[in-house]
């Protein structure tokens, strides 16, 4: 392999941050790799691996470039990337590097997929960009492709952006994000998580980059346990399910009372059609404004300003409020049911479909790159 081939033009500007958990011997070989590459800087955290793996240890801690630092006891994923992350802040590297790539000891990240997490990540500079393995591959353990497919799937339902691979474990943060990252709650596999979760909150663009599937025999080294290790990651997810649905429920209860009060007070004995299309109105701007301030509040969103969403929100309540309308008014003519007890079945079921339209549509960030 040529000089040329051998080194990537983006390493040298690149810090390595490598957790470890009773990592095998091939993790010597495989940092001693990525400093032929040209990585000038690998933080490797020992998260209280056991005595028979000092060895290991110790020889990284030798290797030229390298610096391991020790958690006595096990702590966690998260805890041990906080850890590297503020080795780093404290040395004063963020005025030095560009960017710290996140990889993981146990080899399924390649190397030539490293050097080009750092090409990504020089080609979008303010971006969060992921690792993502394909798990459609035969390859895939079972277990893999179910705890992945259903924190996408999560993700996808409440957050409204469709995250091929959110349990990736190769990431790469700008030093924009390096102090971001290290205030993140989570110690263990859910820290990754939650930094998913706080960059589409706060309008983080993100980035994704195919790399490829590795596993070696059915990833029985993995210390990710499906069901001990799933659920905390998956109350993270409907944390914003929830505030999305007390939002929603005040905000319905406001529409519907102004409903009742300007069908059965205000405009009372008017003809239905005038009627209720007034209540329909002014519930709906009571309503969505309710909504809004709410949303506001319990920080249900996605970008960086709320008044960014004001006009395609107002032309999503429009939408409904009209569709709801129209559904009220022609239930109330061929049954003579009170209008009331119509729009809170019928505003039931939209407010179904406007969940689904709502992150997708309302709060997504038009400069937030999809790939790479």
């Amino acid at each position: 392999m040529s000089s040329a081939e051998a080194t990537s033009p983006y390493s040298a500007s690149s810090i390595i941050i490598i957790p470890a958990l009773e990592p095998p011997p091939a993790l010597v070989k495989y940092v001693q790799a990525l400093l032929e590459r040209g990585f000038p800087r690998i933080v490797i955290v020992d998260d209280g691996s056991s005595p028979a793996c000092r060895s290991i240890f110790d020889s990284l801690a030798r290797m030229s470039g390298c610096v391991v630092l020790r958690h006595e006891v096990n702590r966690g994923k998260g805890a041990a990337l906080k850890t590297a992350l503020r080795h780093c802040l404290q040395q004063g590297w963020q005025q030095i590097y560009r960017r710290v790539i996140m990889v993981d000891a146990d080899g399924q990240h390649a190397v030539e997929d490293v050097c080009g997490m750092a090409r990504a990540s020089h080609e979008h500079p303010d971006a969060y960009v992921l690792g993502i393995r394909d798990f459609n591959q035969k390859s895939v353990p079972a277990r893999s492709r179910f705890g992945n497919r259903l924190t996408s799937g999560a993700f996808h339902l409440f957050y409204g952006r469709y995250l091929r691979d959110t349990q990736t474990g190769l990431r790469a943060l700008p030093i924009s994000l390096w102090e971001w990252a290290t205030q993140i709650a989570g110690e263990r596999f859910e820290y990754e998580t939650n930094c998913l979760v706080q960059a589409m909150k706060q309008g983080i663009p993100m980035a994704e980059m195919p790399i490829r599937t590795l596993y070696f025999n059915k990833n029985e080294n993995t210390h990710y346990r499906t069901l001990r290790d799933s659920w905390p990651i998956f109350k993270i997810l409907i944390r914003h399910l929830g505030a999305y649905a007390l939002a929603g429920a005040i905000a319905s209860a406001v529409t519907l009372a102004v409903f009742a009060w300007v069908d059965l007070v205000w405009l009372k004995g008017a003809a239905p059609a005038g009627r209720l299309l007034a209540a329909s109105v002014v519930s709906a701007a009571a309503g969505s404004l309710a909504r809004l301030l709410l949303h506001w509040v319990l920080r249900v969103r996605t970008e960086r300003n709320m008044t960014d969403a004001t006009a395609t929100y107002y032309l999503l309540v429009a939408v409904q409020m009209l569709a709801s309308y129209l559904v009220v008014l022609a239930v109330h003519l061929l049954t003579d049911w009170t209008a009331v007890w119509i729009k809170l079945v019928a505003d039931i079921l939209l407010a179904v479909a406007g969940y689904q339209i709502h992150p997708r549509w309302l709060f997504k960030s038009d400069h937030t790159p999809e790939g790479v």
